[in-house]
């Protein structure tokens, strides 16, 4: 009687005692690590969801527009920690904080003016210098400035800082309550106030720490 050839499987490698162990701590070590990686994501999310909104800018005591400079060529600006004397930067007006504008041609809050100097921040942590005032730019007041403009009301204030009031004062009363991003036209300025022309009444563009609570949507601020 013939025997069949009997199948022979192919022998599987052994692993070894030593690469099993390896194996088996490694899959612990994925098993802690996981939910480490889970709860710093739902960290990280929670921080982002939960990050403050951005400071509105300070209003300073008024606005400087830089124009194009002749011949189209752009020329940094130097500035200065006095007027003149001791020089900290040279920057290009697009990388100035503006409060409305466009890059090549900003409007920026000026903190303090000085014969032809102008002191005002040149980089978003709020660090000032001087710059002497070029011919192609204009400086104007607030008081000047703001009178015939449309403004919007910023969010992020109290419930209080939306109030129109019946005076330019803190004490008047109440005429109604303006909303955040609502459109207004400002008739005429009175120290840290302008009046209203629709809903008629009086509206603190500055709140008492100097920041502004207005923006400039007319004029296309970044």
């Amino acid at each position: 009687m013939t025997r069949l050839p009997q199948k022979i499987g192919r022998a599987r490698p052994s692993l070894g005692r030593s690469a099993t162990i390896a194996i088996g701590r490694a899959s612990l070590s994925f098993g802690r690590s996981l939910p480490l990686a889970c709860l710093l994501l739902l960290l990280c999310a929670g921080y982002a969801q939960s990050a403050p909104p951005r400071p509105r800018p300070y209003s300073g005591c008024g606005v400087l527009a830089l124009g194009a400079q002749p011949g189209g060529e752009a020329r940094p600006l130097i500035f200065y920690r006095e007027p003149g004397v001791a020089r900290l930067a040279e920057l290009n007006a697009s990388a100035l904080p503006r409060l409305a504008g466009s890059a090549p041609e900003p409007l920026l809050a000026v903190s303090e003016a000085r014969g032809g100097w102008l002191l005002l921040a040149y980089d978003d942590a709020g660090r000032e210098g001087w710059i002497e005032q070029a011919r192609a730019s204009r400086y104007l007041s607030w008081r000047e400035f703001l009178p015939g403009r449309m403004l919007r009301v910023l969010p992020g204030m109290k419930k209080g800082g939306y109030a129109l009031k019946s005076e330019p004062r803190e004490g008047s009363a109440d005429r109604a309550s303006l909303t955040r991003d609502q459109a207004v036209r400002v008739l005429q300025v009175e120290d840290d106030w302008v009046q209203l022309q629709a809903p008629a009444g009086w509206f603190r563009w500055r709140d008492a720490d100097g920041r502004l609570t207005v923006s400039l949507p007319g004029e296309g601020g970044g």
